[in-house]
């Protein structure tokens, strides 16, 4: 697996042009600070809800397929 493909992904919005764009980051870097379409120091880290993914009913064991 590659390592962008662990790495989380971050929404942003920019307190200036009001612009919001996703950042794929580590977790261990710092947050944006420079909007990358107006360039001010305006950018800010939103905090989000999660995905919502949830796992629900028998899947594929739970069908019969992983006979």
């Amino acid at each position: 697996m590659s390592d962008t493909l662990a790495m989380p992904t971050y929404e942003y919005v920019c307190e200036s042009c009001e612009k919001t764009w996703e950042q794929t980051q580590t977790i261990t870097e710092d947050p944006v600070k420079e909007c990358p379409h107006c360039k001010a120091p305006k950018a800010k880290r939103l905090v989000s809800g999660g995905t919502g993914f949830q796992l629900m009913g028998g899947g594929w064991s739970g069908e019969g397929y992983s006979k």
